[in-house]
């Protein structure tokens, strides 16, 4: 199910453009338009819900699974020396989009100045 005022959404319908790094047939995988660091991708399913929990199981472990295995392709491809997987889930978490559960992959370098605090 695809909601109308969903960017993703609107980006999986070809609504809005983006710039992909991977698709299939269930998930989409495209660079941050706003991006933190350079490279910085997010991975998300096709298919709408409104946080984690609505996400069946098997298409949680999969996308998990997508974010993983892309991440350190694309660390390889981009020669960064790591990265972070980020899930904002709510407001309070600072979620930039308020549906679809999304994985932002962060390519991290020495010395890139970012900061995550996980007090």
């Amino acid at each position: 199910m695809l909601e109308a005022d969903c960017v993703f959404c609107k980006i999986t319908k070809g609504e809005v453009p983006a710039k992909k790094y991977f698709e299939d047939d269930n998930f989409l995988v495209i660079f941050d338009v706003s991006p933190i660091s350079k490279g910085h991708l997010v991975v998300f399913s096709k298919n709408h819900y409104s946080n984690t929990g609505e996400m069946p199981e098997q298409e949680w472990q999969k996308m998990c699974n997508i974010a993983r295995d892309l991440a350190e392709k694309h660390i390889k491809e981009i020669k960064a020396d790591g990265y972070n997987l980020l899930i904002n889930q709510g407001e309070a978490a600072q979620s930039g989009v308020p549906h679809r559960p999304h994985i932002h992959i962060i390519p991290r370098r020495f010395g890139d100045g970012l900061k995550i605090d996980p007090r």
